[in-house]
């Protein structure tokens, strides 16, 4: 356990301060009545410093995920903006995308973010959830988009599963599918 921040630093004082004392007491060829005194001691001191230390690995997992859906956020916002520097920042130069009309490459996806008839207002992610592998991670949730179009206003939800990479200390896509999901009826 890293005694990082003053919470953590009592914890690791206590825990010291425990461990001394039991160390001292096994010494000392302790009674039966001690001997229990001393497994509950440290048994409590194992407990108490425990959810510290898995609160330090999840604070680092946490703010990969965060990092992750701030780039989908930051995708969100590049479809508003027609932003193609920010699409090339944030995809792979192999990265592939599928969706119900078939499978393009980096190019021709930047090219019909930015350009196609269609004309994005607004555009928020949903539901987003990362499961991350060590320098992978996939991304699920649903992006919500308005605008209008040669057909008039829309509205689309669109379900997406992204792919990330973590190479050269920065998160890459790989890998994107969605579909755009049938109003209700």
């Amino acid at each position: 356990m890293r005694c990082d921040g003053h919470t953590a630093q009592l914890a690791c004082l206590w825990r010291d301060y425990q461990w001394n004392r039991i160390f001292a007491t096994l010494r000392r060829r302790p009674s039966h009545g001690e001997n229990i005194r001393v497994i509950s001691g440290a048994l409590l001191a194992i407990l108490l410093t425990a959810p510290s230390a898995g609160a330090q690995r999840g604070g680092v997992r946490g703010a990969v995920e965060r990092a992750l859906l701030r780039l989908e956020d930051d995708w969100a916002a590049a479809l508003v903006a027609r932003d193609a520097g920010a699409f090339r920042r944030l995809i792979a130069p192999e990265w592939v995308y599928t969706d119900e009309r078939g499978q393009m490459g980096k190019t021709a996806a930047i090219k019909e973010f930015t350009t196609g008839s269609d004309t994005v207002t607004a555009a928020a992610n949903e539901d987003m959830r990362a499961l991350i592998y060590g320098n992978a991670a996939v991304v699920t949730g649903v992006l919500v988009t308005s605008g209008r179009g040669k057909d008039g206003a829309f509205r689309h939800r669109y379900r997406f599963t992204d792919t990330w990479i973590r190479r050269r200390d920065r998160w890459e896509c790989v890998a994107s599918q969605d579909y755009d999901i049938p109003p209700r009826e």
